[in-house]
């Protein structure tokens, strides 16, 4: 992106009272001080995998709440935690993805880029998740292998865009069991110390 380009950029807006199909879709949301990671985001990543918005840091809260029920995924550039950050992400499960260095406190283990083509690339790969044949499904939602349509999985779906897992305490770790069992999907979960993750379920685990 040229410098004169980026210098124009003007951060998206949305009204108080907008609510769209980006209000209810997967979202990632991008944190950073001028919207360049943004923009670049916004023209490479498919609506159909989740839909980009922006936020400074001081606006993360307004901007969280248009995100329903919260962000599928969270992608920073900012040197510091912005506020409530860490109260917002809470125990939800949600990948966070950061370029550069990731401020103090960002909670979680945060996948690290160099710069926003690795990121990028780590979101492209997202949109071919398949994970015992359960795969997600355009904007929100998931494809389970006998060909059903999984809705209202909300925390299934921010578990499978962690493939290595996500640190998670206990009551997110029912709330995703939860899940899986309501929706019988061949999916259970795998703890590893503080790490939470999705594996596929055998035939014989039934």
């Amino acid at each position: 992106m040229g410098a004169g380009a980026a210098s124009e950029m003007i951060r998206p807006s949305m009204r108080r009272d907008e609510v769209g199909r980006e209000s209810i879709g997967r979202t990632i949301l991008v944190v950073e001080e001028q919207p360049y990671l943004w923009a670049a985001l916004r023209q490479r990543v498919d609506p159909a995998l989740a839909y980009v918005r922006s936020a400074a840091p001081g606006e993360v809260a307004r901007v969280w709440r248009r995100c329903r029920p919260w962000p599928w995924l969270l992608a920073g550039a900012t040197p510091v935690l912005p506020p409530e950050l860490t109260e917002l992400i809470g125990a939800h499960p949600i990948p966070v993805h950061w370029v550069g260095q990731p401020p103090a406190g960002l909670p979680g283990s945060p996948a690290v880029h160099r710069d926003w083509t690795e990121l990028v690339a780590a979101l492209e790969r997202l949109g071919g998740l398949d994970l015992n044949g359960v795969r997600l499904l355009r904007n929100r939602g998931l494809h389970a292998p006998d060909g059903r349509i999984v809705l209202d999985v909300v925390n299934l779906e921010g578990l499978l865009a962690a493939p290595a897992g996500l640190v998670l305490n206990g009551g997110a770790g029912e709330a995703i069991a939860a899940e899986i069992d309501a929706s019988r999907l061949p999916l259970r979960l795998e703890r590893q110390g503080d790490v939470l993750r999705l594996v596929a379920e055998r035939d014989q685990e039934r």
